[in-house]
């Protein structure tokens, strides 16, 4: 009886010896499943972080590409035209569109304002030149633009000088519009009105020029061209010859300013006036 005891009691110690091994295991292999699991997951936290920072650094790198490419369009790869330049250190002011100035050509601008009086000089260039390019001192302007103001409207008005004389002999000039021829000075002369506008063209009779195609010429062309209204008066002066850039002009009030547009060309004189009714 104490044998069977004895081996039942030694059989007892060693099944508590192997379930103590077997929970001491499964818990090792629980402590290695848990770690393994949280390293899994650190790895797995670091490869998305890491893909997260490279998808932020190259985000980052496109915004910047993107911007400075915006820069650069931005600024473009031309200066401001010496036009554009005009307009922006004169921006309530209207000006001729250069294409009108000189049949098309490159046309080089100068200004420059003193008591109360805007002169913009104009000149044929081979090629662009900056506003107020300091070169263009030097050569002769083929028209000019003037923005002159006076202390009242009667002393405005004066200046324009219109001149109209209707006792000459009379010419049809087209569009039911008469005008009279009138001489003296070795010049000959016909004037005819439009609106608030005089008009008045010269011929040489020493080169014995004719002024009736150049005034029938104008009319025609003020049939479908409109020009600025004068408040009282405007005043259009032009030579069948060329001559230089105040040979021809186109002057107009509005109240106590008057403007005042001067070309070599007698039609590019009106061409220049027209934008700026506009």
């Amino acid at each position: 009886m104490k044998k069977y005891l004895l081996l039942f009691s030694a059989l007892f110690v060693l099944a508590a010896c192997n379930s103590g091994n077997n929970d001491s295991k499964d818990s090792t292999t629980k402590s290695t499943a848990a770690a393994t699991e949280k390293t899994s997951s650190k790895a797995t936290t670091a490869t998305s972080e890491n893909s997260s920072s490279k998808n932020s650094s190259t985000t980052s790198n496109t915004k910047t590409q993107t911007s400075s490419t915006k820069t650069d369009s931005s600024h473009g790869n031309h200066a401001m035209s010496a036009m554009d330049e005009l307009q922006a250190n004169y921006p309530n002011d209207k000006f001729p569109d250069p294409a009108t100035i000189s049949g098309g050509k490159q046309i080089g601008i100068t200004a420059s304002e003193e008591q109360g009086t805007l002169k913009v000089n104009y000149y044929v260039v081979n090629e662009e030149m900056p506003f107020n390019d300091p070169a263009l001192n030097d050569q002769t302007p083929v028209a000019q633009f003037q923005r002159k103001a006076f202390d009242s409207k009667e002393t405005a008005q004066n200046e324009v000088g219109q001149t109209y004389d209707p006792n000459g002999q009379q010419v049809d000039l087209g569009h039911n519009i008469t005008g009279y021829r009138s001489a003296g000075a070795g010049s000959s002369f016909i004037m005819w009105k439009e609106g608030n506008w005089s008009l008045a063209v010269r011929a040489n009779n020493l080169e014995q020029e004719d002024p009736v195609p150049l005034a029938k010429k104008t009319v025609e062309y003020l049939e479908g061209a409109f020009l600025p209204v004068p408040k009282d008066a405007g005043q259009i002066s032009l030579r069948v010859a060329p001559g230089d850039f105040q040979s021809n002009s186109v002057v107009w009030q509005e109240n106590q300013t008057v403007y005042t547009i001067m070309n070599s060309d007698s039609m590019s004189s009106l061409k220049m006036a027209v934008p700026m009714a506009k």
